[in-house]
């Protein structure tokens, strides 16, 4: 059996990206990625699963599918391909609502959606670090739910989920809310897409037409869901600040309203907050 270096080595060179090596590594050994740079010279623990995991990768293949895992925010969820994978902007989204949410509640005990929840990881995230409040989950894919179910039984359990379109599963129970995140479909032109992404990913998490159609639903009907101190969370492509500004003056009065760039200089979230 090869060592972890000599499997890295032959995956280089069948010109596989050094993240998705690492990634194949540590879940073929068992390793956090701390672990696998102490043992890079130790015999890999299966180099079958190792090589097979790599060839499907190159034949186009996500290695977060092949695996059933991706990491956010240093937790690794389960995922499959009826949900997106996680993405690093994502991360951002929730740190920057975190501090938000500080900075405007405190450590008070307070109720947060995550709206387009998918895999659950933005929801499931925040209530781990804020264990006193309720989070609810909610999606209109059951298929996407029972992925969700399953991170939020394995990482937290101040967890409600609900099946629904977009609002509707919060407003049909009475949900008043202080906090809103929603990273929800917003690509309308499917030529930007990349090809792995495209043949893999669930089309229903991408696709808006037009691409702003999911947050003119929340924005429309936030009040039915919103208390009177509130904050809404986005994350929005970057190219939609002009339309999206347009709606803000559109349904929303006195509220303030933020748009930040992420960590490319790329305009990618939103914040709109009452309080």
């Amino acid at each position: 059996m090869p060592s972890n270096r000599e499997a890295y080595f032959e995956a280089l060179k069948m010109n596989v990206p050094k993240a998705v090596i690492d990634f194949a590594l540590q879940e073929v050994n068992g390793f956090d990625y701390l672990e696998l740079t102490q043992k890079y010279d130790e015999e890999i623990s299966d180099y079958c699963l190792f090589i097979n995991a790599i060839k499907r990768y190159v034949n186009g293949e996500m290695i977060e599918y092949i695996f059933h895992k991706a990491y956010f925010l240093s937790n690794k969820f389960y995922i499959n391909k009826n949900v997106l994978i996680p993405r690093q902007e994502t991360e951002q989204l929730v740190n920057l609502t975190l501090e938000h949410i500080h900075r405007m509640f405190g450590n008070n005990q307070i109720d947060i959606a995550d709206v387009c929840t998918g895999s659950g990881v933005i929801g499931i995230t925040i209530a781990n670090v804020l264990p006193v409040s309720k989070v609810y989950l909610t999606d209109i894919s059951e298929e996407a739910l029972e992925v969700a179910r399953a991170n939020a039984n394995k990482y937290a359990e101040n967890i409600n989920i609900f099946k629904g379109d977009m609002l509707s599963p919060l407003i049909d129970n009475n949900i008043k809310l202080d906090v809103l995140v929603c990273n929800p479909p917003y690509i309308e032109d499917t030529k930007t897409i990349d090809e792995r992404t495209w043949k893999q990913e669930p089309h229903l998490a991408l696709l808006a037409s037009p691409s702003t159609f999911f947050y003119e639903l929340i924005f429309k009907d936030y009040q039915k869901v919103m208390k009177q101190k509130f904050l809404l969370a986005f994350e929005i492509g970057e190219d939609m600040e002009d339309a999206l500004t347009i709606l803000i003056k559109k349904y929303f009065d006195k509220c303030e309203y933020q748009f930040v760039k992420d960590i490319y200089e790329k305009t990618r979230f939103l914040f709109i907050k009452q309080e």
